[in-house]
Parts: C-alpha cells; sequence; structure tokens
C-alpha cells in the first residue's frame, strides 16, 4: 500500500512539473504588462528611442507616425527621469485575444514633475498577430495644476499620446 500512494505521489508531481507550475521563465499577463510599463519608462529614461518602437505591435508601428509621436513624447518629459514608482497591470479577454495594460503614477524628473505612464495593447491576438504589443501609450503630467477628478477645460496640453490611445 505504501508503494502505491508513494507511486502516485511521484506521478503527480511530474504531471505538475510537466504544466508549467515552478517554472520560473513563465510570466504571466499582468507580470508581462508590470514588465512593459517598467521597460517603457526605461526607455524614457535613457531616451531609448529605438527599443521604445520595438515594443508598440507591428500594426502601430507602420500606421500613423510613430517616429514623430515618439520624439513628441520624449520632448513633453521636462528634464531627466529620477525616480519612479511601482509598476501595475491588468489585462482581460481569453487565451486566444487578452488584452492588457499597465501604468506606474510617480515617474520624476530633475525638476520635480510628476508623470503617469500608462499603455494598452494586446498581450495576445492569434485573429491577427500584427496587434500583439503596445497600441497605445499616454503620459499625463501629474504636477501641472489640472484637476483630474474635476477636468473642466481641455486635457489635450496636459497629456501626450503615442500610437493608438481610445480613451
Amino acid at each position: 500500500m505504501k508503494k502505491v500512494v508513494l507511486l502516485l505521489m511521484v506521478i503527480m508531481i511530474m504531471v505538475l512539473a510537466s504544466c508549467g507550475y515552478g517554472n520560473e521563465d513563465y510570466k504571466t499577463p499582468d507580470e508581462s504588462a508590470q514588465e512593459m510599463i517598467t521597460n517603457i519608462v526605461v526607455c524614457f529614461e535613457n531616451k531609448d528611442k529605438e527599443t521604445l518602437t520595438t515594443y508598440f505591435c507591428e500594426s502601430t508601428q507602420k500606421n500613423g507616425n510613430l517616429d514623430y509621436e515618439i520624439d513628441e513624447a520624449f520632448e513633453f518629459i521636462d528634464g531627466d527621469i529620477v525616480s519612479y514608482g511601482e509598476p501595475h497591470s491588468g489585462c482581460i479577454g481569453s487565451i486566444t485575444d487578452k488584452a492588457y495594460g499597465g501604468y506606474i503614477n510617480e515617474v520624476k524628473t530633475e525638476k520635480g514633475t510628476i508623470y503617469k505612464f500608462d499603455f494598452k495593447g494586446m498581450y495576445r491576438y492569434d485573429e491577427d498577430k500584427t496587434q500583439e504589443g503596445v497600441s497605445g501609450l499616454r503620459i499625463i503630467n501629474m504636477s501641472d495644476g489640472y484637476d483630474y477628478d474635476n477636468p473642466k477645460s481641455d486635457i489635450s496640453t496636459h497629456r501626450i499620446m503615442v500610437g493608438k490611445y481610445d480613451e
């Protein structure tokens, strides 16, 4: 009887191990979104336009003025980034059609200006792989006195968007 129980335990461990349990290389969509928003902020910190461009999905890279929009976004930030807060993320959808996004609230420059960075995109989209990746990035100046809880004027002067970011 002990041998049967031991054999069943060994089989159970093997099944769990083969299903990815304990695989340290695997990232959930939420973990991938947190990593993506962090990488985006690091691109701004290092002024790395080339790497930032690669994060955008193929369809966004091919349509519109991504190169120009990234240049404008770099200029929107009023100095060197010196610190940033914790990344947050979310995702929704089925295994074949999963949207994801992430944000960091406390991106601070040497001049003391605080920004919020957030992105959205498709983590996985089996119908059209050109949609996978970041579709839109939004950067909001949180230090300019604009009341985001009670907006009374045009928000467009307080934020910049790269790619397609529907609000």
